[in-house]
């Protein structure tokens, strides 16, 4: 995503100025753009009858979660967890309405889930399984309460008998019978069923674009068209399934920033789920319409030059998760031109990077900022974010490391 060659330089030299007498490398979020990003993506769901959730994941950082909601009022309704530890510490932290959305599959999470519904915090867990439902009931059991619980509905586009699957491996939860047996098997366990969970990673996840591979573009839209299709009629057909069996379904959950337009006005959520877009990573320049700013990025600083027109930084190797390859790496983001050097790459403790011919090289100690491939992994590698509003740090906050937690 590059602005204008002024504008850049602007840019960079305003972040440069926030940096100074920062130890680096170093996260920050300028503030202006992620609040940009609050309202571009709440804008995506005008006219839709749904609320937003927060997924957690995408930013780990519990001030940055309640920014996005004091921003975003009343149509900023609870989070989405990713693990049964940290949906409970959140509820130590005074957040509620947390819905985990990965199973519960060992006994100390599902007690860490029960101890945080005993103590008053409104907590939905999704199964996909029996093993699931009877780890909770048991812990629901013993602590003598009744735990609230979501079937996790596959939505991936499978043919061929099931040999092409296109999305994420997930939940075996297919069809509304699958998904009745297994709420039925809930009720009957004591579990209250509340809740339907069918994210379309496949569309979610997958861009519009890719560099270099242009031909595929309609291919992608193909399958982006027929799984958003297959997605809306599978969470509708599954929820009338289980109303119609006197299940209380209260939670239609789907959709993530790279669909979320799609999926908030296709009729079949009551709420969709974004958080990666309030950073915007730089997987998400390749999507149309979206309409964000890089908000979070990292910076490194020169430490030498091994040749003339190359300038080594310390530090860099922030590489995402997901199939590894090129896209999974960082990009730098300013000053504009700089080139990484493809045999070495991002590196664990340097990374050199190539300066093209006309551009006067960055003085050593001089700040390089860099995107991170995805959103709230990079709070994994720092203790604390630093949030820079025009020139200038205005606050520092810490992340789930920097508070001495680690979740994943």
């Amino acid at each position: 995503m590059s602005a204008p060659p002024q504008k850049a330089r602007e840019d960079y030299l305003r972040l440069a100025r926030a940096m100074a007498g920062e130890p680096l490398p170093a996260a920050l979020v300028d503030v202006a753009a992620f609040d940009e990003n609050v309202a571009a993506v709440l804008a995506r769901l005008d006219g839709a009858d749904v609320t937003l959730r927060l997924a957690t994941k995408s930013l780990r950082v519990p001030a940055l979660l309640r920014r996005v909601a004091s921003v975003g009022g009343g149509r900023v309704r609870g989070l989405m967890t990713y693990s049964a530890r940290e949906t409970a510490w959140l509820a130590g932290e005074g957040f509620d309405d947390l819905l985990l959305a990965y199973p519960a599959a060992r006994p100390e999470d599902a007690r860490a889930l029960a101890d945080a519904a005993a103590r008053g915090a409104r907590v939905i867990a999704m199964v996909d399984d029996p093993v699931h439902v009877e780890l909770l009931a048991h812990v629901a059991a013993e602590a003598g309460d009744r735990l609230v619980v979501g079937v996790d509905v596959d939505v991936s586009w499978r043919f061929l008998g099931g040999r092409v699957h296109l999305g994420v491996r997930r939940s075996p939860v297919r069809d509304p019978a699958a998904a009745l047996a297994l709420a039925r098997r809930a009720r009957h366990a004591g579990l209250e069923v509340r809740a339907v969970l069918a994210y379309e990673a496949q569309v979610a996840g997958l861009p519009d674009h890719t560099p270099g591979s242009r031909l595929l573009d309609p291919a992608r839209r193909l399958v982006k068209r027929r799984s958003s299709a297959l997605a809306a009629e599978r969470r509708e057909a599954v929820v009338t399934a289980l109303r119609d069996d006197g299940f209380d379904i209260a939670i239609v959950n789907g959709g993530g920033t790279g669909s979320l337009a799609a999926t908030a006005h296709d009729g079949s959520c009551t709420e969709v789920t974004a958080g990666s877009g309030f950073f915007a990573p730089h997987l998400f320049d390749h999507y149309e319409g979206l309409g964000l700013r890089p908000a979070a990025l990292f910076a490194v600083a020169v430490t030498r030059s091994s040749d003339p027109g190359w300038v080594t930084c310390g530090f860099g190797g922030y590489p995402a998760s997901g199939a590894a390859g090129a896209d999974r790496l960082p990009v730098v983001h300013l000053p504009e031109g700089l080139e990484v050097e493809p045999l070495e790459g991002f590196g664990e403790v340097q990374t050199p990077l190539r300066v093209p011919s006309g551009m006067v090289p960055p003085a050593i100690g001089a700040p390089i900022f860099c995107r991170h491939a995805k959103a709230g992994e990079l709070a994994e590698r720092f203790g604390e974010l630093l949030l820079v509003e025009g020139d200038r740090v205005i606050d520092r906050v810490p992340t789930y490391r920097g508070l001495g937690l680690a979740f994943g």
